[in-house]
């Protein structure tokens, strides 16, 4: 008893250490790192930024902290300038040939950007990582480094760069570009100040939006209105924006188009009519907000001063003035409205998420308390098992005793019985003497194995007094096992209480899809270890189907909710549960096959 006393307290503590929520950080899989990083970047970042000294990880989990870390705050739209570590994850993941490192190097290219260092850095940095890109054919990395690279080259310096990233790009576009590829070339010719070039790919890209029936189309459209107003064709600018109109819906802000447009033409009173269209819209403006407004409404200022200077009059710079420092206070305004949103956002997010931890380890520590209830149920019946066949031996021991020893007595009395009755007919020669000798010998060895069997016999009372004695205690262990057991079901209850995915089940009870049947398993093979698992390797007859309701049963869900969550009657529930029942009892030994038991109470203690 102290033995199994002591194994148990061993058991427990083991459990209660695993419980504990421990202090090592170990890195969430990539999927659960992608999924949040999409959907709730915030509360990943909370999750990384707990990490007290990320410089204690291993390098392997450093490189991949540092990296997921990095990618958060460039989602966020947060400074990069702490974010140094992911230099490190650079020469990490150089080292090992990781799949991530194209990556790595646009990070490590943004975080040298934030840091206010030498553009030269960040342009060595995106040119190795166009490099790989492009060995590796990756057609939309190498657009999207060529994109910011162009951005970072200055003209005439790096004029040989430039047309190396046109040829790169006319290579990864073939034979039919697409309307990605003509942007690149545009915002490259633009750097070379090769206005013709841009004006003959800004068309071409126009048109294939327009092929394509592109969203894309519009904001082209505008793009090369402007540069033909810029190149001074004024006149087919104008061309063009009318044939839009007549093609498509079109919004407000091509109405600022058409002012360039008029002005490039000179009809300045047409210009002053689309200049004073947006009068209401100033007049409706809210006092604090509508920065959009503000910079709308300065552009328009600087429309009417180019009006005025083509007039001879003097441009007025004070409204351009006002209108600046009213934006420069709002966009201050605005700024400290967002980060007291955002502050109070993420503090919501950061409360759900510990209580989502919380309820975690609730759940961790309720199975660990029904996989040590359970230990103990088990040891207690199997040690209960074992008295009782002591018991049952010791029993038979004392019932064969005491037969033997009334036998004796029998043999005993009719000897004395014979002895006297020869006694009486010895005459004087004494010839029976010796027979009555043989027969007191005889008395004698068998009164010596009668007190050897009332040694035994009394030996074997006491024994059966302390069997009972340890039956009684376990008798009470029983009684306790009994309680634990209803613990159990109380304590796995709460469990499917917590689990949303469980507890729908039988409170909002409706059919279910098949896309929702592996969440439901895999919560059921947390909660039973490995219920489903162990059912197809015990009954390999048992059908995908069938484990699926027993599932169900094994949660103790009612014939009427199974039949609802399945979309079937309750009674072809119950012809299923027949042919379960049969399927089971075939792959079981005879003596294990228990005819009166029922499906449910089988999978209850299974």
């Amino acid at each position: 008893m102290r033995k199994l006393s002591v194994f148990l307290y061993i058991i427990c503590f083991i459990i209660l250490v695993a419980c504990k929520p421990g202090t090592s950080f170990k890195m969430p899989a990539e999927t659960f790192m992608e999924e949040l990083l999409e959907r709730k970047p915030d509360s990943l970042a909370m999750i990384l930024e707990e990490v007290a000294n990320p410089l204690e990880l291993p390098d392997a989990d450093k490189a991949d902290y540092a990296f997921w870390l990095t990618r958060i705050h460039q989602k966020q739209q947060r400074s990069l300038v702490n974010d140094t570590l992911i230099l490190f994850t650079l020469d990490y993941y150089k080292k090992t040939a990781s799949p991530r490192l194209p990556d790595a190097y646009l990070l490590a290219a943004d975080q040298v950007n934030w840091s206010d260092v030498n553009i030269a850095g960040e342009i060595r940095l995106l040119e190795e990582a166009l490099r790989i890109a492009d060995q590796k054919s990756d057609t939309s990395m190498v657009r999207e480094i060529g994109f910011r690279l162009v951005s970072l080259y200055e003209v005439p310096v790096n004029a040989d760069k430039i047309r190396d990233l046109i040829a790169i790009s006319k290579k990864y576009a073939g034979e039919k570009w697409d309307i990605l590829t003509y942007s690149s070339i545009i915002r490259q010719f633009t750097w070379e100040n090769e206005l013709d070039s841009i004006l003959k790919y800004t068309k071409q890209a126009m048109e294939l939006a327009h092929r394509q029936n592109s969203d894309l189309e519009y904001g082209l459209v505008r793009s090369y209105v402007n540069l033909l107003n810029i190149s001074g064709r004024s006149k087919e600018a104008l061309a063009v924006l009318q044939d839009m109109e007549s093609r498509m819906e079109v919004g407000n802000e091509l109405k600022l188009d058409y002012i360039s447009t008029w002005i490039g033409l000179g009809q300045l009173d047409s210009a002053r009519t689309y200049i004073n269209f947006w009068q209401p819209v100033f007049d409706r403006r809210h006092p604090v907000a509508d920065i959009e407004i503000d910079i709308l409404e300065m552009i328009l200022e600087m429309y009417k001063n180019v009006i005025r200077t083509k007039e001879g009059k003097p441009a007025v710079i004070n409204d351009l003035g006002i209108s600046a420092n009213r934006i420069m206070d709002k966009s201050r305004n605005k700024i400290k409205i967002d980060r007291e949103r955002q502050y109070i956002q993420n503090k919501l997010l950061k409360d759900n998420l510990m209580l989502e931890i919380e309820r975690g380890q609730l759940r961790q520590r309720i199975l660990g308390i029904l996989i040590l209830i359970a230990a103990l149920i088990f040891f207690y019946q199997r040690k209960i098992l074992k008295k009782e066949r002591s018991v049952r031996k010791a029993r038979e021991q004392l019932h064969s005793h005491t037969i033997r020893l009334k036998e004796n007595e029998a043999v005993i009395s009719k000897n004395e019985e014979l002895i006297r009755s020869l006694s009486v007919q010895l005459d004087e020669s004494g010839e029976l003497k010796q027979e009555i000798e043989q027969l007191v010998a005889d008395n004698e060895l068998l009164k010596q194995n009668n007190k050897t069997l009332q040694k035994d016999i009394e030996q074997y009372s006491r024994s059966m007094y302390q069997k009972d004695q340890e039956l009684f205690a376990y008798e009470t262990l029983i009684g306790e096992n009994a309680r634990l057991q209803e613990r159990e079901r109380f304590l796995t209850a709460q469990v499917i209480a917590n689990t949303e995915v469980l507890n729908k089940l039988s409170k909002k009870s409706r059919y279910i899809d098949e896309v929702q049947w592996p969440g439901i398993i895999h919560a059921i093979n947390q909660l039973f270890d490995g219920f489903s698992y162990r059912l197809h390797t015990d009954f390999p007859a048992l059908t995908e189907e069938d484990v699926r309701y027993c599932c169900l049963i094994k949660l103790r869900l009612t014939t009427s909710v199974i039949s609802t969550l399945t979309g079937i009657s309750p009674s072809s529930v119950t012809k299923r549960k027949q042919r379960i029942k049969e399927k089971m009892n075939q792959q079981r030994r005879p003596a294990e096959i228990h005819k009166d038991r029922s499906l449910e109470t089988d999978l209850w203690n299974y």
